[in-house]
Formats: structure tokens, sequence, C-alpha cells
């Protein structure tokens, strides 16, 4: 395609359906003069509504039909000299050069692409106005279902800087704001102060996106006519990608009805759960952890409790081995924790011993270790009992 200069136009900025002729078809690197059912073959259109993937927006899908012949787009990027170069899947028929078809967008899809677009130069102001001037993108994805926005920022963003944003974004599409799209030498574009976006090449003459007074861009992609269109707009999440980059995901229109729909379904199964309203809570979890926080208090003063019977019981089994005490027993029940305690304990009622102790639950064998120091001026590393023990196990340990 290189040296491919037939001109094609592109008017999907304005129409959506459109009659135009097969300029060119493209099949294995070569130019064929025709191609036939189930095969997948670049093709070039005089005239095209479908937008080529660029600046971040994804490329349009949709269909070709005409006389004998029906081919589904399912991508659309540039050639070298800037025509539209559209992968078509055949479904029916042949698909000849110099043939007449009508070329129809995906309506529903370009609808929700126009809406995310232009909500990103909504977000990309926003950001600007809580975070900082220093915001500047540094990628994009506008996609029907979603858009993906990536911006120099140094930290997080807290939960109540994402609720800022999120609101002054609505407050634009409340606003029902018309968007005014105008051609301009690129000179007066950054006169007039429009933001240049990550990934697009200008020329001399750029297309200049304005929305009110609020935001103004050089951009080459769809947008709604006006900002109402957008209807809603929700962040889905914000994250770090990069050193000094972070990333907001978001949806708008019927995407982030569906999203606040889904959050709004899962507060009302958790507050069932509790058996609480939706607004009790944040008052019903207070109390819940309250209770655990009380459980887990009279929990701790009982293995205290247990911990002083074992020890008790305990204390009858040391033996000696040469001239050094030692304790080695299987306290059942008992968790890490439990293990810890006790032989802490030891270590204290005996005054001089090495302790082993081990605990099996859930097909799983634990071991504390534990010297007292007079031992260990001697040598005896706690570490190394741990590990040899729970070798014997077929396991490993230390520390």
């Amino acid at each position: 395609l290189a040296d491919f200069t037939v001109k094609s136009e592109f008017v999907g900025y304005t129409d959506l359906v459109t009659k135009a002729k097969i300029a060119a078809i493209l099949h294995e690197d070569a130019f064929v003069d025709f191609a036939g059912a189930g095969e997948t073959v670049s093709v070039v259109l005089d005239r095209t509504p479908f937008y080529a993937e660029s600046g971040g927006q994804v490329s349009d899908g949709g269909w070709l039909r005409g006389d004998g012949f029906i081919a589904e787009v399912k991508d659309v990027s540039k050639a070298p000299h800037g025509q539209h170069v559209h992968l078509v899947l055949i479904k029916e028929g042949v698909l000849k050069k110099g043939a007449e078809a009508i070329a129809e967008v995906a309506a529903e899809a370009r609808e929700a692409t126009v809406k995310n677009h232009t909500a990103t130069h909504l977000l990309h102001k926003a950001l600007k106005e809580v975070l900082g001037e220093h915001v500047n993108q540094a990628g994009s994805l506008v996609a029907p279902e979603r858009l993906r926005f990536d911006f120099s920022h140094f930290a997080a963003m807290t939960a109540e800087e994402i609720a800022e944003v999120e609101r002054k974004v609505n407050e634009q599409i409340w606003l029902g704001t018309p968007l005014v799209i105008e051609q301009m030498p690129i000179a007066e574009a950054k006169a007039m102060g429009a933001m240049a976006l990550f990934g697009e090449k200008y020329g001399d003459i750029v297309r200049v996106v304005q929305v009110g007074k609020y935001s103004i861009e050089l951009c080459g992609g769809c947008h709604v006519k006006n900002t109402s269109q957008i209807g809603l707009f929700n962040i889905v999440s914000e994250s770090g990608i990069a050193s000094g980059v972070r990333r907001i995901e978001a949806v708008t229109g019927k995407a982030a009805f569906l999203h606040l729909d889904a959050q709004l379904n899962l507060l009302q199964e958790t507050a069932a759960l509790v058996k609480a309203s939706p607004a009790e809570l944040p008052r019903r979890i207070e109390a819940l952890q309250s209770q655990l926080r009380e459980v887990q208090r009279e929990i701790d003063a009982l293995r205290g409790k247990i911990g002083a019977l074992e020890a008790e019981n305990l204390a009858s089994r040391v033996k000696l081995v040469g001239d050094v005490p030692l304790l080695s027993a299987e306290v059942k029940g008992a968790d890490m924790d439990t293990l810890r305690g006790i032989a802490d304990r030891m270590k204290e009622k005996l005054g001089s011993a090495v302790i082993l102790l081990g605990a099996a639950a859930g097909g799983k064998v634990q071991f504390v270790a534990a010297v007292t120091p007079d031992l260990v001026k001697r040598g005896i590393s706690a570490g190394a009992i741990v590990k040899d023990a729970a070798a014997a196990c077929g396991g490993g340990g230390g520390g």
C-alpha cells in the first residue's frame, strides 16, 4: 500500500451509512480483482463512514453490502497515504473491485464510543482542576464498552479526589453543553489554549474540539453533539501502571448505569446478610466489628488459660538429655499462637530447658522450638531444632 495513492474520503463524522465503490482489494499482500465467501481481505473504498483506529479511539465495525455480496467489517486502519483500509470477512457472494456497496457502521457501538471519547476530554480537564496543571495524558483507549486514561501524577488518588473528578465530569454532562468542532491553523488553535492529545499527529490545519469554555483539545476522533448525550459518567478504577503514571478506567451511558446497578445490588445483598437496610449498613458493620473485637479478647483470654493449664501438665514430662532438660510434646488442638504462648510459659517455668512443641490440624503439622538463654550460650539453636523436626515430617522451618 506504500505506492497506493487512490483517494478515499472519510465521511464518518456526519454519516454512518453511505454509498461507496470498491476501489481496491488486497489479499495476502497482493492486489486482486475479486474475493469469495469465507475469505478475509483488506478493502479500500472511495468514500467510507468507518473510523480508522487512531488517537486512542478504536476503529468502527459494521457491514458492506452490495449486489450479490455481504461482508463484515472487522477492523479499520490507515494506509501510508491516509486511506482507510477495511479488514473484512466476506460472508456471502463475491466481492469485486469497482463494485458498488452500501457501507454501514455498527451504530450502537459508535454511539457508545463517542460518549466515551467526549468523556475522556472532560476527564482530562477535571483531573487538571482537581490534581493540578502538571497532569498530562500519557495514553488512552476509547472503546464502546469503556474508556481508559493514563496520566502523569505522583501519587495514588484519594477517594475524595476520585469522587470530585467524577462529580466535575457529570456536572458538565448535566449542563448539556453543545460541542463546537472546527478546522483551523495549528497556530490559531494553540493560541486558543487547545491541548494536544497523546499519540496524535498534527498538520498545519488541525481539528479543534471545544466543550463550551470547559475543554478545548486537538482531536481527530468522533464525539457527541451535546454533553447530555453522555448520560452518566462513572470511574470504575484508579491504579498505578508505572512510576509517576496513573490509570483511570471509566464507563458512560448504559455501561455506567449497569455498573452502578451492579454495585447497588451488591450493597443490598451485603445488607441482607447482616440483616440491615443499606442505610443502616455502616452502623451495623461497626457493631459487628465491635463484637468481633470482644470475641477476640475472650479467645485470647481462653488461650491464656489453656496455655497455663497445658504448662502445668507439661512440666512433668521434662526429660534430661545428658545435662540438658528437654520438653518434647504434642499439644492437641493448638494453633501457632497457642504453641508460642505455651513455649514462652514453659521457658519461664523451667528456667533452663530446650522446648519443642507440635500440633497437627487439617493435615498440616506446626512446630515451635524454644531454648532458654543459658543453653543458647552453649550453642543450642531453636532454629536448627525446629528445622530438623519439620524435616522429619517432610517440611521445612527455621527462624
